[in-house]
């Protein structure tokens, strides 16, 4: 079985060709990887490398493992991408409802704000159907809705998103066209 850090080291001489350029890659001491590669390839009872005029050629019978190392090693610097995104938040996601209603001005300016303070931050953002909203939050399919209008719920928590004026425009001589306040 091979360790992650024998992994590590196959993969910087694999890419470098010469145990030299593999100690510098990693920022070790060529003897030490020297010993490291010849107790590897002991272990696993087959030479991985041909030294050829002072480089290091892949052996014909290591190819797989050489598919595999580079696999491993994707994974290795994939988990590294993750934590590195967990540590500054940028994996952390943030998913929004909206009402057409006012999906297309209140939310966005709203999201202009939380990206401010948040800028690695995704945002997923969905219209839906007003009757959508409560399935949406108790499913877990979101974390926030914004809905025009207020209403009754026991497992729901309202608050403003912004406030405003709204205007009603109607043709002159209409009914509604005289009062000052609807």
């Amino acid at each position: 079985m091979l360790t992650l850090r024998q992994i590590e080291v196959i993969r910087a001489i694999m890419v470098t060709g010469t145990v030299a350029g593999a100690a510098k890659l990693l920022h070790v001491s060529a003897p030490g990887l020297s010993r490291l590669m010849k107790h590897t390839e002991t272990s696993l009872g087959l030479r991985l490398f041909d030294r050829r005029n002072g480089r290091f050629v892949p052996t014909a019978q290591a190819g797989g493992i050489f598919e595999q190392v580079n696999t491993v090693f994707q994974k290795v610097e994939d988990l590294r991408d993750v934590i590195g995104r967990l540590e500054t938040g940028a994996s952390q996601e943030l998913r929004i409802g909206s009402v057409p209603s006012i999906a297309n001005v209140m939310v966005p300016r709203a999201i202009e704000r939380v990206r401010h303070r948040h800028p690695d931050l995704t945002i997923d953002i969905n219209t839906l159907k007003i009757e959508e909203a409560i399935d949406y939050l108790l499913l877990g399919k979101g974390e926030v809705v914004a809905i025009s209008s207020r209403f009754d719920h026991p497992s729901l928590t309202f608050e403003p998103l912004a406030s405003g004026e709204l205007y009603c425009i109607v043709p002159e001589g209409h009914a509604l066209a005289g009062l000052e306040t609807i």
